[in-house]
């Protein structure tokens, strides 16, 4: 199936999260037919807390890229420059034309999501480009059953148009899922109406779907726990605009996504005015 995503860009930082991405950002680059950029960013502090200086960190790398060719038989560069991670990292990406990045997340809570967890979540927050996180080592490389959270802010079609290509590669189910902060009838009879455009969408690209309607106090654990249940392998989430349940919607909600959802997540910003419920 012909895709817009031509070139991928994974982080490296030789975690096992950072491993994990490498391949599923290979098994994805295979699928579109896609260039992959692996980057090292050496960070300021990096040579003294560890001991690596830009030559063992290209040795490393070029492993990777030995590894990635043989298996996969794809294109891929490696790059290790200095500076400040999060910045070279949107830097790069905006310099080389990448249309998505992909790459792992520590995931933590308290002092060590303020600290490790930043640098997923402020790539996320700042790119322009969709971003795939991931916290865990998975099991598959492929994405089967893909949970697309809809809550009362204006979806975006950037994400269900993204989520139907992935689905399509991996002939995927989808679950439409509408996350209600109450259980009053009139709230659920809204968000029927607001699914009903997605429903559409799936049916006219000829996908498996399913649609359910939840609520709950914290509408991020309700998705995550959600996709437990389901066994959903890819959670697709907005950022860049408003809700009014969680206010800005790289806040509560996406924060709590990225950082703690066991399975990849799928953020997609927004493009202001290509967005609505009544357009597919």
């Amino acid at each position: 199936m012909p895709s817009s995503i031509k070139k991928i860009l994974i982080p490296v930082d030789f975690s096992e999260t950072s491993k994990t991405a490498i391949f599923q950002a290979a098994e994805l680059a295979k699928l579109m037919n896609a260039e992959i950029y692996l980057l090292h960013v050496l960070a300021p502090n990096e040579r003294h807390s560890t001991g690596h200086d830009e030559t063992t960190i290209n040795s490393k790398m070029e492993v990777f890229q030995k590894e990635i060719l043989l298996k996969y038989g794809i294109a891929i560069e490696v790059f290790v420059i200095a500076g400040h991670v999060v910045d070279k990292i949107i830097e790069f990406s905006k310099e080389k034309n990448i249309d998505q990045i992909i790459m792992g997340t520590h995931g933590a809570s308290g002092y060590r999501e303020m600290f490790i967890g930043s640098n997923a979540q402020r790539v996320v927050t700042l790119s322009e480009i969709p971003v795939i996180t991931m916290l865990n080592r998975l099991n598959e490389t492929e994405f089967k059953n893909i949970l697309i959270p809809i809550d009362d802010s204006i979806h975006s079609r950037e994400k269900v148009n993204i989520a139907t290509d992935i689905a399509k590669l991996y002939n995927a189910k989808i679950h439409i899922l509408g996350l209600v902060d109450s259980d009053a009838t009139i709230d659920h009879n809204k968000m029927k109406i607001k699914l009903e455009s997605v429903e559409k969408h799936m049916a006219h690209e000829k996908l498996s779907y399913v649609t359910s309607i939840e609520h709950g106090d914290n509408i991020a654990k309700t998705a995550v726990n959600y996709s437990k249940i389901n066994k959903c392998d890819l959670i697709a989430i907005n950022t860049g605009h408003e809700s009014k349940i969680t206010g800005i919607f790289l806040g509560p909600f996406a924060q709590q996504i990225v950082n703690h959802s066991n399975v990849p997540v799928l953020s997609v910003k927004h493009t202001e005015g290509k967005y609505s419920t009544s357009t597919f």
